[in-house]
């Protein structure tokens, strides 16, 4: 009988959040250690506080971690805490964990982690087989490095799901973390690649629609995230005439409704405006000139959820498909969910019902600054279900 992947939640000061988490894991998990454990902390904690006596408690353990913008399971959501997940050897077969420094140079850094990774188990990621490995990705969420991340990852492992999200500081854009083991960077990417014992699949959903309003993008300081020009046209005049408001009136209540989204066979692939600068507008997410976007309108972050949720209990096309590849149904999953939609869950106070949606899947994940698969995107949830 495989055994269940095993998650938890904890508050309070890390002197007794740690133990009370750490506790709470191993009676479930009995006493065999987890293969690998992802935990997502608030930036109110040290890292140091949490990676060393996390790491210490399963020493044998691939252990990474980061910092966030609230955390969740499948049966709390909120901020200031501590969720993990364990994956337990029937679930896993194994996993190795690096961490590359962004700081000089994000390419190399990136490339310095997959290359120590493929030393460790003998081979080129892009040989591997994509049904049999996943890889899950921590990157730091201030310094703008997630599109060199995802490039090097998709250059150096073409056919390899690389899922993921950007680190938080609960909206204090101050400071981020990320962390393997006991070692903690603040500019820095982890790297987790998984050996599955049990099929796998990827989870991507947007609660966003098309607004049938196509804008092109005209004129953009890629690396700066900066688009200066939307059809010609200063881009906050463009931008705000196509979200049918004043210039005057953009603020972050107009961007959050109204994302642009890259779309790829009819799925939005979503960058969100962050802000105003000067005529221009910079972007959560890169976006190049040339790029046809679609403004998108808002759905419903909840529903949503679970239909994305009940996809993955029951069918990709069909239901005899997904018995083989999950196994009929869902033993766990680890989620990336944007800062974006945990705004407009708090405004609309849906939590517990985003928290409804997951219910009966183990499940743990934090709400982030920025979401990875196939790139860099927002406002959308990413995560990785296993049968």
């Amino acid at each position: 009988m495989t055994p269940p992947i095993v998650r938890g939640h904890a508050t309070g000061p890390a002197g007794r959040a740690v133990p009370d988490l750490v506790a709470r894991l191993r009676s479930e998990l009995g006493p065999q250690p987890p293969v690998a454990l992802l935990y997502f902390a608030s930036a109110g904690y040290d890292p140091d506080d949490l990676a060393g006596p996390l790491t210490r408690a399963f020493p044998t353990s691939a252990v990474i971690g980061c910092s966030t913008a609230g955390e969740f399971t499948d049966e709390v959501n909120g901020t200031g805490g501590i969720s993990a997940i364990a994956f337990p050897e029937g679930v896993l077969r194994t996993a190795v964990a690096e961490l590359g420094d962004l700081t000089t140079d994000p390419t190399a850094g990136t490339q310095n982690a997959v290359d120590r990774i493929e030393r460790r188990i003998g081979t080129q990621l892009r040989h591997l087989d994509p049904d049999r490995y996943v890889g899950l990705l921590l990157v730091d969420g201030l310094h703008g490095s997630e599109e060199v991340v995802n490039d090097t990852l998709g250059n150096a492992a073409p056919l390899l799901d690389f899922v993921g999200g950007s680190a938080g500081d609960d909206l204090a854009f101050a400071r981020t973390w990320v962390a393997v083991g006991e070692t903690v960077s603040d500019h820095g990417v982890a790297l987790l690649l998984l050996q599955p014992a049990v099929p796998h699949r990827v989870m991507k959903t947007c609660s966003l629609r098309p607004s049938g309003r196509t804008l092109r993008i005209t004129a953009a300081d890629i690396e700066g995230r900066l688009v200066t020009s939307i059809d010609g046209r200063p881009a906050t005049e463009a931008y705000a005439e196509a979200a049918g408001v004043p210039v005057a009136d953009l603020d972050t209540s107009v961007w959050m409704r109204n994302p642009l989204g890259l779309m790829i066979d009819g799925q939005p692939w979503v960058r969100s405006p962050q802000t105003r600068v000067g005529n221009g507008i910079r972007f959560y997410a890169q976006l190049r000139p040339g790029m046809q976007v679609e403004m998108m309108c808002p759905g419903d972050v909840v529903a949503d959820t679970r239909e994305a949720v009940a996809r993955v209990r029951t069918t990709r096309e069909a239901v005899a498909r997904v018995r083989t590849e999950l196994g009929g149904t869902v033993r766990g999953a680890v989620l990336f969910n944007c800062i974006l939609r945990r705004l407009e869950m708090d405004e609309e106070r849906t939590g517990d019902a985003f928290v409804g949606a997951l219910r009966g899947i183990p499940t743990a994940g934090f709400h982030t600054y920025g979401e990875s698969w196939l790139g860099h995107v927002n406002q959308t949830l990413t995560g990785v279900a296993f049968g």
